[in-house]
């Protein structure tokens, strides 16, 4: 078997350029089941409602970014991916905003 140099020198874990960092847009109901799925990634969230967004940063054991403007989100240099899960007429708006903003995207289609 050749296996090449990189290979065996790696130690199993991500770097600071491997993680994905995740802003989540849309922290009620179904954006809630989305943060529990990849909570080491989290690096912000964003909802209308305060309430929403306190709670969902406060399951993290580490400091979270609230925002409840997702625009102000999209422009943090921190974030590398979204998941959207707001009331379906949000989706595409907010999606062509990420996109612009050079950020990667979740969000389920209606």
């Amino acid at each position: 078997m050749i296996v090449s140099s990189g290979v065996l020198a790696r130690d199993g874990k991500p770097g600071a350029n491997d993680r994905i960092v995740t802003g989540h847009i849309g922290v009620g109901g179904k954006g809630t089941s989305h943060l529990k799925g990849i909570q080491d990634n989290v690096g912000a969230v964003c909802d209308v409602d305060a309430v929403h967004a306190q709670n969902a940063a406060a399951r993290f054991d580490r400091k979270i970014a609230i925002y409840s403007d997702y625009r102000e989100l999209l422009d943090s240099k921190d974030i590398d991916a979204v998941v959207i899960a707001t009331p379906d007429h949000w989706h595409g708006l907010m999606t062509v905003h990420a996109c612009q903003a050079g950020k990667d995207v979740y969000v389920e289609k209606p």
